[in-house]
Formats: C-alpha cells, structure tokens, sequence
C-alpha cells in the first residue's frame, strides 16, 4: 500500500524529542492531550510548547499533524457529548485545530459507557459525525486540503460492546488500535505475559493478541486498511514473580506497574547483567526477568515483525505510544525501516 501510515504519539512536552529526521519519517503526528475541562477542549500544554511543533512544521511541512483529545484516564467526553453541550464541545477542539493550523483530530475518548452511562454509545457515534461534519467545512475553507478524523481504540472486547464500531468507521479515515496493555492491571487475575504480543502465546495460556484484535475489528465492519496497529515504547512489570518458567505465565499476588522505558531498558536493563532477555518465537515478543521482576516489551525485532504482518495483511499501518520513550530511536528506525525499506 503506497498510503502506509506511520503515526507517533508525543505528548506536547515531548514534541522537545522528535528529531528533525524523525519528523520527516512520520506520516502522522497526534498531540497528546487536548484535555477536556469544562465541556471543553483546552490546550494549554500544546500552547506552552508551540515553539516546538514549529519546528517539527520547518522540518516536514507535509507531515499531517492532528490534536488527541482526551487520553489515558481522562474523564469529561460523556458530559461534553450531552446533546446539549456537544455543539460548544466540537467548536471548541475546531479552534484548537485554527490556533495550531493542524491536519485534523485523532479522538482518544476512553472509554464510552465505562462508568455505565449506556448512552455514551450513541454519544460517542454523534461526536464523531459532528467532528466529521466540523473538519469536511474546514476543508473547504482552507481550499480542499485534507483534513484528518481517527480515533484510539482499546484492544478488548468490552470497547466492542460499548461502542458502535460500524457507525462509527465510515466518517473515519482509520483506526488506531491500542494493541498494547493487552495484559495489564485492569485484569482481574494477576498473571505475567506479554503485553503487546503480535500472535497468541505458543502454550495459549493467555491468548489475546494483536493478531487477534484486529481479527475482532474486521469482524464487525473495519477494513483492514482502516486499522492502525498500536506499538509499545513503554513497558509493564510485575514483581514478587515465582522463579518458575523465566517468569512468565506465573501468579503473582499484585498487579502490574507501568515498568521502564524503552531508553532505560536498552541503556540499563538488557545491558546490566541482572535481567535476562527471553524472546517467545509464538507471541513474536520479547520479556525480562531477573528471578523475581518480569518486564515485557517491545523490542527493534518485535517492530520489525510487526512491520512485515502489516504489509501482509494489507492493513494501514502502524502507531507508537508514546515518543519520548524511546530517545535511543531504535524502535522508531525498526518500525520505520519495517515499513517502508523492508
């Protein structure tokens, strides 16, 4: 596919760390977080470092830069969403888009009917007509340029059921999966395991994967070349883990932490000589462990076959969360390369 996407996540102070270089490698930047206050979309971190995105404008002017509302553990989309307040809400992000001169919105809204609002799921359908409706009259304002609309969507079953994915996907331009914390804290049994796994496990002891998500969208109604697979700079750890099997598939009794990021790992922790790498040919997926503390991951050769199932499978293309995570630049370089040099 000539259109792969290749989309960063960098939150607005992270905008210091993409290089340049990097910016002319990525197809999309998301800006991390439009918040929502007070029905309303606020900006004040992206302000405070426009000098950056600037920069990053010099460096590729044909880089589609988008906002992402919300994020991770943000609340206020239900209630902004209101029919009587979706109108204001939807003018204000549209003034985020003309202040910065950005390509379009990527709606991190997590999650619909979490807190068991049902009526969020028609809620979150009407937000994404009206944005769509918002950006198509930018468009025209600004003499035809392509204005994006996307949307982060969790890797479980739950999203599914709580949001109406086919009504949803046809005023979208893609998807982007968030195939990571695909084990997490939030499950109710506290085993070890990979969490951003391309394919099941060879022992399928636990056996969602990335694989498997995707499978789960097409199924309702996403075409594959609407769906953007998430990847980890980040990584999970859990502690108190059994010396059994190198740590992975084992009962612990707390749940996972958010573990170091790809930069420590590969400066710290792979070269250190406390933790040994294991790789899970099956799951396409590497892990740490150190008799007592397990780390999963991504790693360059996890990327890279990451890389290649999306050009098999004729999917859009691949984003990472989050950029600054990784200042070696090695998960960037395998991701990018996978994709495009092969």
């Amino acid at each position: 596919m000539s259109d792969l996407v290749f989309a960063g996540y960098c939150t607005a102070r992270g905008l210091a760390d993409l290089t340049p270089e990097q910016a002319r490698r990525l197809t999309h930047l998301n800006i991390a977080f439009g918040v929502v206050k007070d029905n309303r979309i606020t900006v004040d971190a992206i302000r405070e470092n426009r000098f950056y995105l600037e920069q990053i404008r010099r460096a590729n002017p044909n880089l589609q830069i988008l906002i992402s509302t919300g994020g991770g553990g943000a609340g206020g989309h239900g209630e902004a969403t209101r029919p009587e307040n979706l109108a204001a809400f939807v003018e204000s992000t549209m003034e985020a888009v003309r202040e910065f001169g950005l390509d379009g919105i990527d709606c991190d809204w997590e999650f619909p009917c979490n807190t068991g609002h049902m009526e969020e799921k028609a809620q979150h359908v009407e937000l994404m007509k009206a944005y769509r409706a918002a950006l198509d009259q930018y468009e025209k304002e600004h003499g035809g340029k392509k204005c994006w609309l996307t949307i982060a969507a969790a890797a479980w079953d739950k999203y599914l059921r709580n949001t109406d994915i086919a009504a949803v996907t046809p005023v979208l331009d893609f998807i982007n999966l968030m195939t990571y914390d695909i084990r997490d804290a939030a499950w109710a049994e506290n085993y070890t395991g990979h969490h951003t796994n391309l394919f099941p496990p060879a022992d399928a002891f636990y056996p969602d994967s990335i694989d498997g998500c995707v499978e789960k969208y097409h199924a309702v109604g996403v075409p594959y070349d609407k769906i953007v697979i998430g990847t980890a700079f980040y990584s999970h750890r859990w502690d108190g883990v059994p010396d059994v099997n190198h740590g992975i598939n084992q009962r612990v009794d707390c749940p996972c932490v958010y573990g170091p990021s790809y930069t420590a790992i590969r400066l710290i922790y792979e070269p250190g000589g406390e933790y040994v790498k294991y790789w899970d040919d099956a799951a396409k997926a590497p892990w740490l462990f150190n008799g007592s503390s397990f780390i999963t991951y991504d790693d360059p050769m996890s990327m890279a076959y990451k890389a290649r199932y999306i050009r098999e499978k004729g999917l859009r293309g691949a984003m990472y969360w989050e950029h600054s995570s990784d200042l070696t630049g090695l998960l960037f370089n395998a991701l990018y390369e996978g994709l495009f040099v092969k």
